[in-house]
């Protein structure tokens, strides 16, 4: 029998700082995510003097560049631009993965596929002894379905028995039709910060490539965490958010829109250096999974120190200036530290 699920039910009657209650999950305390005051939506904080920026490239038909030298790239702080001291492909980055599945009544005609493309993904993701990867589940509750884990086998062992271990089984929950209905609580964005505290407890902190990929249509309805506190402390934590927006089964071009929340979905995909999907077809889900585990290996790492060090809020821009159309994937500032 699994002993590691752990269930977190969020109640009206019951609400805690998210960061509390999962700290006795975690067996660490931090400070509660509703503290936090407004921020910019570029917000990063950074406390070496010399800046790190990990990002992806990829070419006009959308596929990932490999081949790149220092004085290929030019990079911008505050619109200056500054040295590069280092810049080295990241291929040898261990990762480590949360994987947040979408549980909810409006999930269920898509949630097999989804379950499916998902240990597909793992067993591509997870293919040296230090690639750790964890699941979570949400409906009006957190479901922690297993930790971190380098186990592939654990962890498609979970997905396949999932439903039994949901807060509400999914033969329970009925499908959830937008054009009549209200739609059932889902505890979305609160799933996804407890996402990132997890992958914090993993150690290696500067040595590892840390991302959250969600499967959902993107809507959350308990609103116990905000999206610019998600985007904040993704960028405080050095994580890259990817997201599979998905809705049911019946889209067309005119409901798409009604049935996932491709705005909130790509702001928090974006910001952070990630990528949104948006798969219809059965298809789609196993290649948007597979251009993400191919971006993952395919990044790169540079290195400057800024011209500047006051404790300013600075903006970062990438270029490649012999190829104007490929595309460039990184979180879009941070705040330097006081000298």
């Amino acid at each position: 029998m699994f002993r590691h699920t752990a269930v977190y039910r969020l109640t009206a009657g019951y609400r805690l700082w998210l960061t509390t209650w999962w700290a006795v999950l975690l067996g660490t305390l931090s400070v509660g995510a509703q503290d936090v005051p407004p921020i910019p939506d570029t917000l990063v904080t950074l406390r070496a003097q010399q800046v790190i920026v990990p990002f992806t490239v990829v070419d006009r038909l959308n596929r990932p560049v490999t081949n790149l030298v220092a004085e290929e790239v030019k990079l911008f702080e505050d619109g200056l631009e500054q040295d590069i001291v280092s810049l080295q492909p990241a291929t040898s980055l261990p990762l480590t993965a949360a994987i947040v599945l979408d549980c909810s009544g409006s999930m269920i005609g898509r949630l097999s596929l989804a379950k499916r493309a998902t240990g597909n993904f793992l067993t591509h993701l997870l293919h040296r002894p230090q690639d750790r990867a964890a699941l979570l589940a949400c409906q009006q509750d957190i479901l922690l379905a297993h930790p971190l884990t380098g186990d592939i086998t654990a962890l498609r062992r979970v997905l396949a028995d999932l439903d039994a271990r949901l807060p509400t089984p999914l033969g329970q929950t009925p499908p959830f039709d937008p054009s009549t209905m209200t739609p059932p609580g889902t505890a979305l964005y609160a799933t996804i910060y407890a996402a990132i505290d997890l992958l914090l407890t993993d150690a290696g902190e500067d040595s590892r490539r840390r991302l959250v990929v969600v499967v959902s249509d993107g809507f959350d309805n308990e609103g116990i965490i905000h999206l610019r506190e998600i985007i904040e402390h993704a960028w405080r934590s050095g994580v890259s958010i990817y997201a599979l927006g998905i809705g049911a089964p019946d889209l067309t071009a005119d409901t798409v829109n009604r049935t996932v929340n491709r705005a909130e979905l790509e702001r928090l995909c974006i910001s952070t250096g990630g990528q949104a999907f948006f798969p219809r077809l059965d298809r789609e889900f196993f290649t948007a999974f597979a251009q993400i585990e191919a971006e993952l290996r395919q990044c790169f790492v540079l290195a400057y120190t800024p011209l500047h060090e006051s404790a300013a809020f600075r903006t970062i821009r990438i270029e490649i200036p012999r190829h104007p159309d490929w595309k460039v994937r990184h979180r879009i500032g941070y705040y330097a530290s006081a000298p």
